[in-house]
Protein backbone atom coordinates (compact mmCIF):
# COMPACT_ATOMS: atom_id res chain seq x y z
CA UNK A 1 0.00 0.00 0.00
CA UNK A 2 1.22 3.31 -1.14
CA UNK A 3 2.11 5.66 1.86
CA UNK A 4 2.49 9.72 0.56
CA UNK A 5 1.76 12.77 2.24
CA UNK A 6 -1.24 14.47 0.25
CA UNK A 7 -2.44 16.84 2.71
CA UNK A 8 -3.05 19.02 -0.26
CA UNK A 9 -5.62 16.64 -2.44
CA UNK A 10 -8.96 16.02 -2.34
CA UNK A 11 -8.95 12.47 -2.47
CA UNK A 12 -6.39 11.08 0.18
CA UNK A 13 -4.37 7.91 -0.43
CA UNK A 14 -5.32 5.37 1.83
CA UNK A 15 -2.60 4.36 4.46
CA UNK A 16 -1.75 3.51 8.29
CA UNK A 17 1.00 6.46 8.17
CA UNK A 18 3.43 5.01 10.94
CA UNK A 19 0.29 3.97 12.86
CA UNK A 20 0.00 0.19 11.66
CA UNK A 21 -2.40 -1.84 14.56
CA UNK A 22 -1.62 -5.08 12.82
CA UNK A 23 2.10 -4.75 12.38
CA UNK A 24 2.65 -3.00 15.67
CA UNK A 25 1.36 -3.49 19.40
CA UNK A 26 0.28 0.21 20.10
CA UNK A 27 -0.27 -0.66 23.89
CA UNK A 28 3.24 -0.19 25.64
CA UNK A 29 4.28 2.84 23.90
CA UNK A 30 1.97 4.10 21.33
CA UNK A 31 2.58 8.07 21.04
CA UNK A 32 5.37 7.85 18.63
CA UNK A 33 3.31 6.49 16.09
CA UNK A 34 0.32 8.52 16.58
CA UNK A 35 2.69 11.55 16.39
CA UNK A 36 3.43 10.68 13.27
CA UNK A 37 -0.40 9.88 11.99
CA UNK A 38 -0.98 13.45 13.64
CA UNK A 39 1.85 15.13 11.33
CA UNK A 40 1.69 12.87 8.23
CA UNK A 41 -2.26 12.58 7.87
CA UNK A 42 -4.07 13.97 10.03
CA UNK A 43 -7.31 13.13 8.77
CA UNK A 44 -6.65 9.30 7.90
CA UNK A 45 -8.50 6.84 5.38
CA UNK A 46 -7.13 3.95 6.52
CA UNK A 47 -6.44 0.44 3.91
CA UNK A 48 -9.84 -0.92 5.97
CA UNK A 49 -11.70 2.40 4.59
CA UNK A 50 -12.39 3.92 7.96
CA UNK A 51 -11.41 7.26 8.97
CA UNK A 52 -9.44 8.60 11.60
CA UNK A 53 -8.28 12.11 13.14
CA UNK A 54 -5.75 12.37 15.62
CA UNK A 55 -5.40 16.56 15.82
CA UNK A 56 -7.48 17.89 18.80
CA UNK A 57 -9.27 20.74 17.23
CA UNK A 58 -10.42 17.98 14.77
CA UNK A 59 -11.78 15.55 17.27
CA UNK A 60 -13.03 18.17 19.55
CA UNK A 61 -15.33 19.05 16.40
CA UNK A 62 -16.04 15.44 15.77
CA UNK A 63 -17.25 14.68 19.37
CA UNK A 64 -19.19 18.06 20.42
CA UNK A 65 -20.40 20.01 16.63
CA UNK A 66 -20.92 17.68 14.39
CA UNK A 67 -23.62 15.01 13.35
CA UNK A 68 -22.41 12.05 14.80
CA UNK A 69 -23.73 8.69 16.97
CA UNK A 70 -22.61 5.28 17.81
CA UNK A 71 -25.01 3.81 14.98
CA UNK A 72 -25.33 4.51 11.51
CA UNK A 73 -28.34 6.19 9.89
CA UNK A 74 -30.43 3.20 9.98
CA UNK A 75 -30.15 2.53 13.39
CA UNK A 76 -27.24 -0.20 13.26
CA UNK A 77 -24.07 -0.92 15.35
CA UNK A 78 -21.08 -1.32 13.04
CA UNK A 79 -20.46 -5.04 13.12
CA UNK A 80 -23.69 -6.15 14.19
CA UNK A 81 -27.04 -7.55 13.14
CA UNK A 82 -29.94 -5.07 12.89
CA UNK A 83 -31.17 -7.46 15.70
CA UNK A 84 -28.44 -7.25 17.75
CA UNK A 85 -28.85 -3.97 17.92
CA UNK A 86 -32.61 -3.53 18.23
CA UNK A 87 -32.17 -5.30 21.64
CA UNK A 88 -29.20 -3.42 22.82
CA UNK A 89 -30.32 -1.00 25.32
CA UNK A 90 -27.63 0.19 27.13
CA UNK A 91 -26.41 4.00 27.10
CA UNK A 92 -23.07 4.05 25.41
CA UNK A 93 -24.47 2.06 22.50
CA UNK A 94 -27.77 4.29 21.77
CA UNK A 95 -28.23 7.88 20.22
CA UNK A 96 -31.14 10.23 20.58
CA UNK A 97 -33.59 10.24 21.40
CA UNK A 98 -33.58 6.63 23.35
CA UNK A 99 -30.03 7.47 24.63
CA UNK A 100 -30.98 11.13 26.31
CA UNK A 101 -33.91 9.41 27.49
CA UNK A 102 -32.06 7.10 29.43
CA UNK A 103 -28.84 9.31 30.51
CA UNK A 104 -31.33 11.46 31.83
CA UNK A 105 -32.59 9.13 34.42
CA UNK A 106 -28.94 7.54 34.68
CA UNK A 107 -27.62 10.74 35.64
CA UNK A 108 -29.43 11.04 38.77
CA UNK A 109 -27.42 8.00 40.11
CA UNK A 110 -24.39 10.01 39.33
CA UNK A 111 -24.69 13.05 41.06
CA UNK A 112 -21.74 14.12 43.26
CA UNK A 113 -24.35 14.24 46.38
CA UNK A 114 -24.59 10.26 44.95
CA UNK A 115 -20.81 9.88 45.28
CA UNK A 116 -20.16 11.51 48.14
CA UNK A 117 -22.57 8.96 49.92
CA UNK A 118 -20.53 6.26 48.91
CA UNK A 119 -16.82 7.81 49.53
CA UNK A 120 -17.06 6.85 53.09
CA UNK A 121 -17.48 3.61 52.62
CA UNK A 122 -14.39 3.31 49.76
CA UNK A 123 -11.76 4.61 51.61
CA UNK A 124 -11.20 2.18 54.43
CA UNK A 125 -11.52 -0.71 52.34
CA UNK A 126 -8.66 0.98 50.63
CA UNK A 127 -6.69 2.02 53.42
CA UNK A 128 -6.83 -1.49 54.38
CA UNK A 129 -5.40 -2.83 51.77
CA UNK A 130 -2.72 -0.47 51.63
CA UNK A 131 -2.29 -1.31 55.25
CA UNK A 132 -1.94 -4.97 54.18
CA UNK A 133 1.20 -4.48 51.75
CA UNK A 134 2.69 -1.98 53.82
CA UNK A 135 5.09 -4.42 54.91
CA UNK A 136 6.10 -6.16 52.22
CA UNK A 137 8.02 -3.32 50.04
CA UNK A 138 6.71 -4.88 46.70
CA UNK A 139 3.10 -4.73 45.45
CA UNK A 140 1.53 -5.82 42.18
CA UNK A 141 0.10 -2.60 41.05
CA UNK A 142 -2.93 -3.99 39.28
CA UNK A 143 -3.71 -7.18 41.81
CA UNK A 144 -3.38 -4.44 45.02
CA UNK A 145 -4.11 -1.05 43.58
CA UNK A 146 -5.76 -0.39 40.49
CA UNK A 147 -8.22 -3.28 40.94
CA UNK A 148 -8.93 -2.48 44.93
CA UNK A 149 -10.17 1.06 44.31
CA UNK A 150 -12.67 0.29 41.55
CA UNK A 151 -13.66 -3.13 42.84
CA UNK A 152 -14.51 -1.11 46.71
CA UNK A 153 -16.26 1.07 44.45
CA UNK A 154 -18.23 -1.26 42.64
CA UNK A 155 -19.00 -2.79 46.24
CA UNK A 156 -20.26 0.05 47.13
CA UNK A 157 -22.38 1.13 44.37
CA UNK A 158 -23.91 -1.94 44.75
CA UNK A 159 -24.64 -1.80 47.73
CA UNK A 160 -22.28 -5.28 48.53
CA UNK A 161 -20.17 -6.43 50.99
CA UNK A 162 -16.78 -6.05 49.76
CA UNK A 163 -15.70 -9.64 49.68
CA UNK A 164 -17.66 -10.06 46.54
CA UNK A 165 -15.44 -7.87 44.94
CA UNK A 166 -13.33 -11.36 43.54
CA UNK A 167 -15.97 -12.75 42.65
CA UNK A 168 -17.62 -9.42 41.09
CA UNK A 169 -14.72 -8.73 39.27
CA UNK A 170 -14.15 -12.02 37.43
CA UNK A 171 -17.46 -11.86 36.04
CA UNK A 172 -17.03 -7.76 34.93
CA UNK A 173 -13.57 -9.32 33.59
CA UNK A 174 -15.07 -11.90 30.95
CA UNK A 175 -17.91 -9.95 30.54
CA UNK A 176 -15.93 -7.31 28.93
CA UNK A 177 -14.44 -10.04 26.49
CA UNK A 178 -17.68 -9.52 24.86
CA UNK A 179 -16.87 -6.27 23.84
CA UNK A 180 -13.95 -7.60 21.58
CA UNK A 181 -15.32 -11.26 20.82
CA UNK A 182 -13.95 -11.39 17.42
CA UNK A 183 -10.03 -11.17 18.75
CA UNK A 184 -11.22 -13.99 21.51
CA UNK A 185 -13.22 -16.15 20.28
CA UNK A 186 -11.90 -18.59 22.65
CA UNK A 187 -13.84 -16.70 25.31
CA UNK A 188 -17.18 -16.79 23.81
CA UNK A 189 -18.70 -19.34 26.11
CA UNK A 190 -17.08 -18.28 29.34
CA UNK A 191 -17.94 -14.41 28.62
CA UNK A 192 -21.73 -15.09 27.94
CA UNK A 193 -22.39 -17.54 30.23
CA UNK A 194 -20.32 -14.76 32.80
CA UNK A 195 -23.12 -12.27 31.29
CA UNK A 196 -25.54 -14.39 32.67
CA UNK A 197 -24.57 -15.87 36.06
CA UNK A 198 -23.58 -11.45 36.52
CA UNK A 199 -27.65 -10.73 35.40
CA UNK A 200 -28.82 -13.47 37.42
CA UNK A 201 -26.65 -12.06 40.95
CA UNK A 202 -27.45 -8.22 39.51
CA UNK A 203 -31.56 -9.24 39.37
CA UNK A 204 -31.47 -10.93 42.47
CA UNK A 205 -30.21 -6.97 44.19
CA UNK A 206 -32.36 -4.81 42.05
CA UNK A 207 -35.64 -6.89 43.30
CA UNK A 208 -34.11 -6.26 46.91
CA UNK A 209 -33.70 -2.86 46.39
CA UNK A 210 -37.13 -2.10 44.65
CA UNK A 211 -38.46 -3.25 48.08
CA UNK A 212 -35.83 -1.75 50.64
CA UNK A 213 -34.01 0.93 48.55
CA UNK A 214 -30.85 2.67 50.28
CA UNK A 215 -27.76 5.25 49.32
CA UNK A 216 -26.35 2.95 46.89
CA UNK A 217 -26.07 4.00 43.51
CA UNK A 218 -28.17 1.01 42.54
CA UNK A 219 -30.66 1.75 44.08
CA UNK A 220 -31.01 5.53 42.94
CA UNK A 221 -31.04 3.67 39.63
CA UNK A 222 -33.85 1.41 40.83
CA UNK A 223 -35.82 4.96 42.52
CA UNK A 224 -34.93 6.96 39.36
CA UNK A 225 -37.81 8.94 37.73
CA UNK A 226 -38.23 11.94 34.95
CA UNK A 227 -41.56 13.26 34.15
CA UNK A 228 -43.52 9.85 35.05
CA UNK A 229 -40.94 7.95 33.62
CA UNK A 230 -38.73 5.24 34.32
CA UNK A 231 -36.62 2.73 33.35
CA UNK A 232 -38.11 -0.66 32.74
CA UNK A 233 -36.27 -3.52 33.96
CA UNK A 234 -34.54 -4.36 30.90
CA UNK A 235 -32.90 -1.27 30.67
CA UNK A 236 -31.99 -1.51 34.43
CA UNK A 237 -30.55 -4.38 34.20
CA UNK A 238 -28.40 -3.27 31.27
CA UNK A 239 -27.39 0.16 32.70
CA UNK A 240 -26.47 -1.84 35.82
CA UNK A 241 -24.11 -4.44 33.65
CA UNK A 242 -22.73 -1.74 31.07
CA UNK A 243 -21.80 0.61 33.68
CA UNK A 244 -19.78 -2.21 35.95
CA UNK A 245 -17.95 -3.31 32.63
CA UNK A 246 -17.43 0.55 31.27
CA UNK A 247 -16.44 1.72 34.97
CA UNK A 248 -13.91 -1.29 35.98
CA UNK A 249 -11.76 -2.07 33.64
CA UNK A 250 -11.16 1.42 32.14
CA UNK A 251 -10.44 2.77 36.26
CA UNK A 252 -8.34 0.00 36.69
CA UNK A 253 -6.39 1.32 33.13
CA UNK A 254 -6.53 4.96 34.87
CA UNK A 255 -5.33 4.30 38.18
CA UNK A 256 -2.39 1.18 36.86
CA UNK A 257 -1.13 3.60 34.39
CA UNK A 258 -0.72 6.63 36.72
CA UNK A 259 1.38 5.01 38.60
CA UNK A 260 3.55 4.01 35.59
CA UNK A 261 3.93 7.47 35.03
CA UNK A 262 4.48 8.33 38.78
CA UNK A 263 7.37 5.30 38.40
CA UNK A 264 9.08 7.20 35.37
CA UNK A 265 9.13 10.71 37.00
CA UNK A 266 9.53 10.32 40.65
CA UNK A 267 9.75 13.69 41.31
CA UNK A 268 5.98 14.50 40.62
CA UNK A 269 5.23 11.39 42.53
CA UNK A 270 6.83 13.45 45.53
CA UNK A 271 5.49 16.47 44.50
CA UNK A 272 2.24 15.17 45.12
CA UNK A 273 3.23 13.81 48.93
CA UNK A 274 4.07 17.47 49.58
CA UNK A 275 0.73 19.02 48.28
CA UNK A 276 -2.07 16.64 48.44
CA UNK A 277 -4.33 19.63 46.82
CA UNK A 278 -2.64 18.19 43.69
CA UNK A 279 -4.60 15.40 44.09
CA UNK A 280 -7.57 16.49 41.58
CA UNK A 281 -5.12 17.84 38.43
CA UNK A 282 -2.56 14.91 39.16
CA UNK A 283 -5.39 12.84 37.94
CA UNK A 284 -6.18 14.83 34.97
CA UNK A 285 -2.41 14.59 33.83
CA UNK A 286 -2.57 10.85 34.10
CA UNK A 287 -5.50 11.04 32.03
CA UNK A 288 -3.71 13.08 29.35
CA UNK A 289 -0.58 11.68 29.37
CA UNK A 290 -1.35 7.86 29.34
CA UNK A 291 -5.07 7.35 29.04
CA UNK A 292 -6.86 3.28 29.30
CA UNK A 293 -9.10 4.89 26.56
CA UNK A 294 -7.07 5.72 23.35
CA UNK A 295 -9.59 5.98 20.71
CA UNK A 296 -13.31 6.55 20.40
CA UNK A 297 -15.15 5.59 17.25
CA UNK A 298 -18.97 7.25 15.95
CA UNK A 299 -20.38 7.52 12.89
CA UNK A 300 -21.08 10.35 10.79
CA UNK A 301 -24.67 10.94 10.21
CA UNK A 302 -23.84 13.21 6.78
CA UNK A 303 -20.88 14.38 4.78
CA UNK A 304 -18.84 16.31 6.84
CA UNK A 305 -15.24 18.10 5.84
CA UNK A 306 -12.45 17.73 7.74
CA UNK A 307 -8.99 19.36 6.98
CA UNK A 308 -8.95 18.83 2.97
CA UNK A 309 -11.03 15.75 3.07
CA UNK A 310 -15.26 15.60 3.05
CA UNK A 311 -15.80 12.07 5.13
CA UNK A 312 -18.63 10.76 3.50
CA UNK A 313 -21.88 9.69 5.65
CA UNK A 314 -22.46 6.65 7.57
CA UNK A 315 -18.17 6.59 7.44
CA UNK A 316 -16.98 4.89 10.60
CA UNK A 317 -14.45 7.38 12.34
CA UNK A 318 -11.74 7.12 14.68
CA UNK A 319 -11.07 9.61 17.48
CA UNK A 320 -7.64 9.32 18.71
CA UNK A 321 -7.83 10.65 21.67
CA UNK A 322 -4.39 9.68 23.39
CA UNK A 323 -2.76 11.21 19.99
CA UNK A 324 -4.65 14.92 20.31
CA UNK A 325 -4.25 14.62 23.67
CA UNK A 326 -0.11 15.26 22.81
CA UNK A 327 -0.66 18.06 20.29
CA UNK A 328 1.56 20.69 20.85
CA UNK A 329 -1.42 23.27 19.17
CA UNK A 330 -2.93 22.54 22.44
CA UNK A 331 -0.26 21.58 25.18
CA UNK A 332 2.88 23.28 26.40
CA UNK A 333 5.73 20.77 26.32
CA UNK A 334 3.48 18.06 25.58
CA UNK A 335 5.54 14.74 26.67
CA UNK A 336 6.20 15.92 30.04
CA UNK A 337 4.39 14.71 32.72
CA UNK A 338 3.24 17.95 35.14
CA UNK A 339 0.54 17.41 37.47
CA UNK A 340 0.25 20.88 38.01
CA UNK A 341 -0.42 21.73 34.54
CA UNK A 342 -3.41 23.70 33.66
CA UNK A 343 -4.43 23.90 29.93
CA UNK A 344 -6.41 22.78 27.41
CA UNK A 345 -8.80 19.78 28.73
CA UNK A 346 -7.94 16.38 27.64
CA UNK A 347 -9.71 13.97 25.20
CA UNK A 348 -9.86 10.96 27.67
CA UNK A 349 -13.42 11.02 28.40
CA UNK A 350 -14.59 11.29 24.94
CA UNK A 351 -17.39 14.41 24.52
CA UNK A 352 -20.41 15.49 23.44
CA UNK A 353 -23.87 13.67 24.51
CA UNK A 354 -21.09 10.56 24.85
CA UNK A 355 -19.10 11.93 27.52
CA UNK A 356 -18.46 9.67 29.96
CA UNK A 357 -21.45 9.01 32.03
CA UNK A 358 -18.84 7.96 35.03
CA UNK A 359 -16.05 10.36 34.51
CA UNK A 360 -16.64 11.87 38.08
CA UNK A 361 -16.53 8.19 39.86
CA UNK A 362 -13.34 7.57 37.83
CA UNK A 363 -11.65 10.89 38.86
CA UNK A 364 -12.83 10.10 42.85
CA UNK A 365 -11.44 6.46 42.29
CA UNK A 366 -8.09 7.70 41.48
CA UNK A 367 -7.75 10.46 43.31
CA UNK A 368 -8.32 8.27 46.27
CA UNK A 369 -5.64 5.71 45.25
CA UNK A 370 -2.87 8.46 44.05
CA UNK A 371 -3.56 10.17 47.63
CA UNK A 372 -2.79 7.03 49.86
CA UNK A 373 0.24 5.96 47.78
CA UNK A 374 2.11 9.17 47.87
CA UNK A 375 0.81 9.93 51.24
CA UNK A 376 2.60 5.93 52.78
CA UNK A 377 5.37 4.85 50.67
CA UNK A 378 8.11 6.55 48.50
CA UNK A 379 11.38 5.69 46.22
CA UNK A 380 8.36 3.89 44.14
CA UNK A 381 9.56 1.99 40.75
CA UNK A 382 7.34 -0.34 38.68
CA UNK A 383 9.07 -3.03 36.62
CA UNK A 384 7.91 -2.09 33.00
CA UNK A 385 10.15 -4.79 31.94
CA UNK A 386 7.43 -7.59 33.88
CA UNK A 387 4.49 -5.78 32.72
CA UNK A 388 1.85 -7.95 31.39
CA UNK A 389 -1.32 -6.56 29.23
CA UNK A 390 -4.36 -7.89 29.38
CA UNK A 391 -6.66 -8.62 26.73
CA UNK A 392 -8.77 -5.71 26.31
CA UNK A 393 -9.79 -3.05 23.65
CA UNK A 394 -8.45 -0.95 25.39
CA UNK A 395 -4.57 -0.28 27.45
CA UNK A 396 -5.53 -2.00 30.17
CA UNK A 397 -2.62 -3.53 32.24
CA UNK A 398 -3.26 -6.76 33.46
CA UNK A 399 0.01 -6.91 36.02
CA UNK A 400 2.62 -4.21 36.64
CA UNK A 401 5.43 -5.80 39.65
CA UNK A 402 6.69 -2.69 41.89
CA UNK A 403 8.80 -2.34 44.96
CA UNK A 404 8.82 0.80 47.58
CA UNK A 405 9.57 1.86 50.63
CA UNK A 406 7.16 3.49 53.57
CA UNK A 407 7.59 7.30 53.85
CA UNK A 408 8.78 8.18 57.19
Amino acid sequence: MQEANNATSATPVPGWYGADPFATDLKPNPHGYYRELRERQPVNLTPMGEWRLSRYADIQRLLKHSDVGVRDTSGIIPGETAEDSAGSKFILRLDPPDHDRIRNLVNKAFTPRALDAIRPAIEPLVRGEMERIAGQGEMDVVADLALVVPAASMCAMLGVPFEDRHYLSELVSLVTYRLAISAYPHLREKSEAAIMELAGYLVTLLEERRRNPGDDILSQLVTAEEHGDKLDNDELLQQSIGLLVAGLETTIGLIANGMVCFSRYPEQFERLAANPALAATAVEECLRFEPSVPVTRRILWRDTPFGDYTIPANAVVYAILIGANRDPDMFTNPDTFDIARNEAKHCSFGGGIHFCLGSHLARMNAQIAFTEMASRFTDFVADESRREWAPSLFRIPGSIPATFRLRH
